[in-house]
């Protein structure tokens, strides 16, 4: 399904399914996830949640010809601002991001967002890594050392 996404023509579509697939990922690996949804009258659209170890993320799915930038990064953080005290924020950007994305999120006092990438989601999907260990490798890092992202190719040789 990810490499008929990677190739599609069609953007909002893609976008769609790509929400989709994650979905069926996290119900895969037994973690509670909730479809997208719109919250406060329609203002707000989230493209997903899930609870994992008694918090809840709010995903953010970007995958645009463009480098994921403060805009999208501001608009999850806010989300994540107006939810709950055990909320935080996964932005999936499948072709990464702006440089200055992980700076600003090391910035940010409530260090509430993870980054993830198209490559971390692709070794999930083949196998190479389990979303767990991928979650809680990437929450470990950003609760220690105040990094918002953790390659999985780090993940993999690091020992949890």
């Amino acid at each position: 399904m990810f490499d008929e996404l990677a190739v599609s023509k069609d953007y909002q579509r893609r976008g769609y399914l790509l929400q989709d697939l994650l979905k069926q990922l996290f119900l895969i690996n037994e973690i509670p996830v909730t479809k997208s949804f719109q919250r406060n009258e329609g203002g707000e659209q989230i493209d997903g949640a899930f609870l994992f170890q008694g918090w809840h993320y709010l995903i953010e799915c970007k995958w645009t010809k463009k480098l994921a930038d403060i805009r999208e990064l501001d608009s999850l953080l806010g989300k994540v601002n107006r939810s709950g005290k055990q909320a935080m924020g996964l932005l999936l950007s499948i072709d990464g991001w702006s440089e200055n994305v992980p700076l600003l999120l090391k910035q940010n006092p409530e260090k509430c967002i993870l980054l993830m990438e198209g490559y971390d989601l692709r070794c999930v999907l083949r196998g190479a890594v389990d979303l767990t260990r991928l979650l809680n490798a990437k929450i470990t890092k950003l609760n220690l050392e105040a990094e918002p992202f953790f390659s999985v190719v780090e993940v993999m040789k690091w020992n949890l």
